[in-house]
């Protein structure tokens, strides 16, 4: 375990961390995820399980719906806020992605 001399030196060390994972992500529109395209873009999760924004949520909260999500399935990592796909308005904007790719069938209406 690397030893920090300083707690802005850790902080600094876990943001590079973060934003060097989130950067290998893939980067999609609101449009992609089903919400209006005022949200603007955002990460998904390797494993489809989270969308990641990166800086102010502001426009994921109010144009997404997003400030409805119960705070146990968000986490903050530095610059980034993360949505898990433990809530349903989260779930249902990765179904979304995933039917446009052909990973999932669409439900019949």
């Amino acid at each position: 375990m690397q030893d920090f001399t300083d707690t802005l030196e850790m902080i600094d060390e876990i943001q590079y961390m973060v934003e060097r994972h989130v950067q290998g992500l893939r980067r999609v529109t609101a449009n992609e995820l089903g919400l209006d395209m005022r949200c603007g873009r955002a990460y998904v999760s390797e494993n489809n399980d989270a969308i990641i924004v990166d800086g102010d949520a502001r426009s994921f909260n109010y144009y997404g719906g997003f400030e409805y999500i119960d705070a146990e399935d968000i986490r903050k990592l530095g610059d980034y806020t993360v949505f898990l796909d433990t809530s349903d308005r989260v779930r249902d904007a990765l179904e979304c992605l995933m039917e446009k790719d052909g990973l999932c069938e669409e439900e019949a209406e």
